[in-house]
């Protein structure tokens, strides 16, 4: 049986919604941005220096992709956050009956065969929508919030997976949002866990 989910998801499309609801239909825990707070703590470091690492521009020169162990650079302070971020998600999933949203997790967890790695994704008016309603934005607005954080999940997840983001070979299941809605995509999801 699967005790593990990991969501990833386009901005608006909500999977961050579903994924919840699937943990509480489950009786599971549910991190998201929990696991700053956490690491913080074990890693002695501050909430701030977390989230400011998350949010730098990320770059890799030839030198990283070389020798990523060895060579330091101008990703120093997001290279240890990841990776420190890879090793508590493991020990997250290790303890079971979760669902973990974003940071990365299917890639950390990539190997556990316990767990079931989901992609949301919805049609752009559909996740403008969403936004205009949830935030009280326009629909210009909306659609640049969402370009932006796309843009901040899509460069986050290669820079550290080298693979690609929403990539389809990546996660067991692709559930549009915008076609099944979220009572059904919660359904299905919770089925497949049983």
């Amino acid at each position: 049986m699967k005790n593990v989910v990991t969501v990833s998801r386009e901005y608006g499309s909500g999977g961050y919604e579903i994924g919840r609801r699937v943990a509480e239909e489950m009786g599971f825990q549910f991190y998201d941005k929990e696991i700053i707070a956490q690491l913080a703590g074990e890693i002695l470091v501050s909430e701030s220096f977390i989230q400011a690492a998350e949010d730098k521009p990320l770059r890799r020169n030839i030198f990283h992709e070389v020798f990523p162990v060895f060579v330091g650079g101008v990703n120093d302070d997001a290279d240890y956050v990841f990776r420190e971020q890879g090793k508590f998600i493991v020990r997250l999933a290790e303890a079971g009956n979760c669902v973990i949203a974003g940071r990365r997790a299917d890639y950390y967890l990539r190997d556990n065969p316990n767990a079931l790695h989901l992609f949301f994704y919805a049609d752009r008016d559909y996740k403008i929508a969403r936004i205009c309603e949830t935030d009280g934005c326009t629909p210009d607005e909306a659609a640049a919030r969402i370009a932006d954080m796309d843009k901040r999940r899509k460069t986050s997840y290669e820079y550290v997976t080298g693979r690609k983001w929403g990539d389809r070979h990546n996660y067991d299941r692709m559930i549009c949002t915008s076609s099944l809605g979220a009572d059904k995509c919660v359904e299905e999801i919770v089925n497949l866990l049983k």
